[in-house]
């Protein structure tokens, strides 16, 4: 029994007293005390909350599908930059709340890495948030309507990383595309995003009301970012569950 150890689980579980105290207890008691069966007992409860946690953490996050990135097939194309992907699944773009554009064609994995990094800063214990395009569009929308954008801003700045899939797919009405515009201004400082998108980005343009918010958007989201560019058949053609073909060249912007 290692009283350190007990005091360092109930600090965990947020009984400080509780570790106060464990000295005072143990002089007491002395020999009469064997507590080699609450390290284990308090390890239980510790191993649960985190399991707890990482449940609702997937839950709010809102991935559609699980994936990792131990089930994407790299060995499909040789010409694919591992090195890259694996440099973002260390999530030290997550502290630095850069970008990561993954582009490219349809069904060439692009949704699935951005899911297996969205699942491991879950599993890091940080919160995630993922929609598509015209979803969050929805959202946004929705909100206005019922002056709750203020929360749903909120609940997004408060996620370490974004994820939003099938980007420049819907186009904006002018009260809609300011609000993105917002929000990608205010992530900056809090947030990392991770941004899929099957159309080229000269073609974003076009989904915004008028060339100025689409400028100011799309500089946004070039701003210090990642650029991964995924070609090739698509696996979904061939029957496959996942996303596991990608030939992709990596810039850094």
């Amino acid at each position: 029994m290692n009283p350190d150890t007990i005091k360092s689980q109930l600090r965990a579980l947020r009984l400080s007293a509780a570790a106060r105290g464990l000295d005072e207890l143990l002089l007491k008691h002395r020999q009469a005390i064997k507590l080699d069966w609450l390290t284990e007992l308090l390890q239980h409860e510790l191993d649960a909350r985190r399991d707890n946690a990482q449940r609702l953490r997937f839950k709010q996050a809102g991935f559609p599908i699980a994936t990792a990135l131990e089930t994407f097939d790299f060995a499909f194309n040789p010409q694919l930059d591992e090195t890259a992907i694996r440099e973002l699944a260390t999530l030290k773009f997550i502290a630095e709340h850069g970008i990561a554009l993954l582009l490219g064609q349809t069904g060439t994995g692009k949704t699935h890495i951005a899911l297996a990094l969205g699942a491991a800063v879950a599993r890091a214990g940080q919160r995630v948030y993922f929609s598509s395009a015209k979803a969050l569009i929805e959202q946004i929308a929705l909100a206005k309507h019922h002056n709750t954008l203020d929360q749903l801003f909120k609940r997004i700045l408060q996620s370490k990383l974004w994820i939003i899939d099938d980007f420049a797919v819907t186009t904006m009405k002018r009260e809609i595309a300011e609000e993105v515009f917002d929000l990608l201004d205010r992530r900056k400082y809090s947030s990392a995003l991770i941004l899929t998108s099957n159309r080229d980005p000269d073609e974003w343009g076009e989904v915004f009301p008028n060339a100025i918010l689409a400028s100011a958007t799309i500089d946004r989201l070039f701003e210090h970012a990642r650029t991964l560019l995924f070609k090739g058949p698509s696996y979904r053609l061939k029957g496959r569950i996942t996303h596991t073909h990608v030939d992709a060249a990596t810039l850094t912007a």
